[in-house]
């Protein structure tokens, strides 16, 4: 249990730090991301019968994010987003796994996708960290790569 609270600190840390410091891609990550622990954090939990099957709940959540997380790599002008975006897929991949083998050990299905959320965190992190960089060597960092701005 733990591992819980101090996976929600380093969150929460990593959240407030790019919602004071980074550009908007950095702070729409953080909002997502809060809102996505939120929902996930109140979701019912009974451990007799939980991740013995599919997580629908948590499947739903994860989805959404993941649809937040491909717009922001779509339209930012950065690359971490993508990066971000891929470990998502694997932990919405996950869900796949236990849907398709549901012997699959309900301890494994359950660690899988919260051990993702580490190295998410880390490139939100980075992220707002070279965003500071940028700004302090150009004076500037684009947040958007609009493809249509350029159109007349």
């Amino acid at each position: 249990m733990t591992h819980i609270y101090v996976f929600n600190l380093v969150q929460a840390l990593v959240c407030l730090y790019a919602l004071t410091l980074g550009g908007w891609p950095e702070r729409a990550t953080a909002v997502i991301l809060l809102c996505a622990s939120i929902a996930t954090v109140l979701l019912p939990f009974d451990p007799s019968t939980s991740f013995r099957n599919v997580e629908t709940l948590e499947l739903i959540i994860d989805l959404v994010l993941m649809g937040g997380l491909m717009a922001i790599a779509l339209l930012a002008n950065r690359f971490w987003p993508l990066w971000l975006a891929a470990l998502h897929l694997l932990a919405v991949a996950i869900h796949g796994v236990k849907g398709f083998d549901t012997s699959l050990v309900p301890w494994m299905y359950a660690a899988a996708g919260g051990k993702l959320a580490y190295p998410m965190i880390l490139l939100l992190a980075a992220g707002v960290l070279r965003h500071r960089m940028r700004l302090a060597r150009y004076g500037s960092d684009p947040d958007w790569s609009l493809p249509w701005r350029d159109i007349r």
